[in-house]
């Protein structure tokens, strides 16, 4: 889920991407392109290209959908609302699959824009007793304490200011513990509450967190993902331990099928740290071996998707995320990543579609901006080129 996910991977490789300018870039002559990329890309060797298999399906097919959730919300459609999240539990209670169309669902609510807010207060007001209110609010805080932690992390400052994250984090858990109480087997807020203990470096809560969590719904991929999470190296765990937790998992994959992805953990990690380091080809070479030993897993196509981003081979980069964007849709922080690709093999139309769509729950930063500006104008150059080669 993105809002517990959004500090999870390192955004230092993502900056990467945002170290140039695309307004510039994309002008650049080739040799002068070419001088660019030395300067912030690392050395480049050659990778082939390799098709993607066909997709393996373990769950069942998405029907939410973030924009129509959205929608009904403006509404101040809280009765259908309600009765919309009431069918997404009800499925998860049947088949814990079921659970990645319910995570969808209340990622709607993990957005920059404060009307939002406004609105679910207004839920809580007119539905007091809506478990899926508190839990939209406990989504929606928890979206803002990350988001906020991630931007002092990428403006280089050391910590952010007191009783920011850490407030964002507590509204955050006051909601869903109201949730819980009201719907005790509700694994997307068991997983929203372990990833701000992940968050907080709380490791006492994050165990008793996980332990309550794995004792109510022992299938839940959400719960498990996250704490797989916390045996990162990252978080002070090790690769041992998320080997041996992704076996124990095993036990449940006949109710979940899902948690198979698990087995690909370690080496999706490997992969995401060896593109920090610079070495591309062999973070591909990791998170080919992750899909290959967890499946189709968006995630791991996400993380390849930037290795191949940042590797220059964007038609590779293109097909992961597209990939990983049918495997977990909607999810601004991949689109973007699809935009740029696009932007790179000169598809400006396609990249402002992404942009409209990462714009309702992102607040512009510069790279976006330059992005939109950039996408703008070459719309503009190419119909002006269209229009003088209709003229006599």
């Amino acid at each position: 889920m993105r809002c517990w996910r959004f500090c999870a991977r390192s955004s230092m490789a993502w900056a990467m991407t945002r170290s140039l300018s695309l307004k510039n870039i994309l002008r650049f002559p080739p040799i002068w392109l070419a001088v660019a990329i030395a300067f912030c890309s690392p050395a480049r060797a050659q990778v082939g290209s390799t098709a993607l298999s066909p997709l393996q399906r373990v769950a069942p097919p998405f029907t939410a959908n973030k924009l129509a959730i959205l929608a009904r919300l403006r509404d101040k459609d809280f009765r259908g609302l309600d009765a919309e999240f009431e069918s997404y539990q009800r499925a998860c209670e049947k088949n814990p699959a079921a659970e990645l169309n319910e995570k969808l669902a209340f990622d709607s609510f993990a957005t920059d824009d404060a009307a939002v807010g406004d609105l679910i207060a207004d839920w809580i007001k007119a539905k007091p007793n809506s478990f899926a209110a508190h839990l939209a609010r406990g989504s929606y805080f928890s979206w803002r304490g990350w988001r906020l932690r991630s931007n002092f992390a990428d403006s280089g400052t050391t910590s952010a200011p007191a009783g920011t994250t850490r407030d964002y984090f507590a509204r955050s858990a006051a909601e869903l513990r109201t949730a819980l109480r009201i719907r005790p087997r509700l694994s997307i807020a068991y997983a929203l509450l372990l990833g701000e203990a992940r968050g907080e470096e709380d490791r006492p809560l994050r165990q008793k967190i996980g332990t309550a969590a794995l004792r109510e719904l022992p299938a839940s991929f959400v719960i498990r993902e996250e704490a797989m999470e916390c045996l990162y190296p990252r978080w002070e765990g090790s690769h041992q331990q998320m080997l041996d937790f992704a076996q124990q998992s095993q036990a449940h994959a006949k109710e979940n099928p899902c948690l198979h992805w698990l087995l690909g953990f370690v080496d999706r990690d490997d992969g995401e740290t060896l593109a920090i380091d610079g070495a591309l080809d062999k973070s591909i070479a990791a998170l080919t071996r992750a899909i290959h030993e967890g499946g189709d897993y968006s995630g791991f196509y996400f993380s390849r998707g930037e290795s191949y981003l940042h590797r220059e081979l964007y038609e590779q980069a293109l097909e992961d995320f597209n990939r990983a964007d049918e495997l977990s849709p909607q999810d601004p922080e991949l689109i973007i990543r699809r935009a740029a690709t696009l932007a790179r093999l000169e598809r400006p139309k396609d990249a402002l579609v992404d942009l409209k769509f990462v714009a309702i729950f992102e607040a512009p930063d510069d790279f976006s901006t330059q992005l939109h500006d950039w996408a703008v104008a070459a719309m503009k150059e190419q119909h002006e080129s269209e229009d003088h080669g209709h003229d006599p």
